[in-house]
């Protein structure tokens, strides 16, 4: 996670954001020690990016799942798409390699990390979604990068059609390695027909949508997501899971939520 020390929203670059409706950056810097305090009671260590005046005029930088596609130590670097995010990927290169990361960057394609970059079935599918900020280009030379370190995967590209949910991570969230929970809305017919073939479905309602349920952090059992989302919370009870609710508003206003303020940097399959 990354502490949100410069957070406000000064430009639009999403269908959420306007700089008529800006984030109270205090109110902000509270909902994002709840939740990572949250996140450390389900059982999760988080290490935290501290920044310095070089980011004071990169706000969104506080959503570290854009920061870039992680598989053992290695980091597949986002190229982001609008100028405003683009200086970020130097910021994030320097905390990987200090961090003993490997890290790969391109500069001629856009991709935007872990946003539109899903794992699934222990590591062996990456879920790419494919839209207004990542180009599909990018694929080949992702797979080609961090199969170095941990074996080989499939790709599996997913259009995103609805502008709101412009990230993959806004549109699906994997609850394991075989279910996952989405809205259905956000992948044109060939994406969902893709999905089926490879996990167990729950669709989310659209008024949840867009409180942005499948932006959720999972860690075991426990699903922490955005306050208001009731109906699907009850759903992932019946299935076992355990639904903690925060307040992500000032975060909302960007367009995001739990799950795009963190990076998960290592996983249970990984065993390198």
């Amino acid at each position: 996670m990354c502490r949100p020390k410069y957070y406000k929203v000064f430009y639009a670059i999403n269908p959420w954001m306007s700089v008529d409706n800006p984030a109270d950056n205090k109110k902000a810097v509270r909902q994002w020690e709840v939740l990572k305090e949250k996140i450390e009671q389900c059982g999760a260590k988080v290490v935290v990016m501290e920044l310095e005046e070089d980011a004071k005029d990169l706000p969104d930088i506080v959503f570290t799942a854009n920061a870039g596609i992680v598989r053992g130590k290695q980091v597949y670097l986002a190229n982001f798409t609008h100028e405003q995010r683009k200086p970020e990927w130097k910021i994030n290169e320097k905390w990987f390699k200090e961090n003993g990361f490997t890290t790969y960057f391109n500069p001629d394609i856009p991709h935007e990390g872990t946003g539109d970059a899903l794992w699934i079935n222990e590591g062996k599918v990456l879920l790419a979604g494919v839209g207004p900020r990542s180009d599909a280009r990018a694929l080949e030379d992702i797979h080609q990068k961090l199969q170095k370190d941990g074996g080989d995967f499939k790709v599996l590209p997913l259009k995103l059609i609805d502008p709101r949910f412009y990230h993959l991570d806004t549109a699906i969230c994997p609850l394991n390695d075989n279910l996952a929970m989405y809205f259905p809305k956000a992948f044109d017919e060939a994406g969902q027909n893709e999905l089926k073939k490879h996990l167990e479905l729950i669709p989310v309602e659209e008024s949840e949508a867009q409180k942005f349920a499948c932006n959720s952090v999972v860690i075991g059992n426990n699903v922490i997501m955005n306050q208001g989302s009731e109906k699907i919370a009850k759903v992932l009870e019946s299935r076992g899971f355990k639904v903690h609710f925060v307040a992500m508003s000032e975060y909302l206003k960007s367009g995001g939520s739990a799950k795009c303020l963190t990076l998960r940097l290592d996983f249970d399959w990984y065993k390198g």
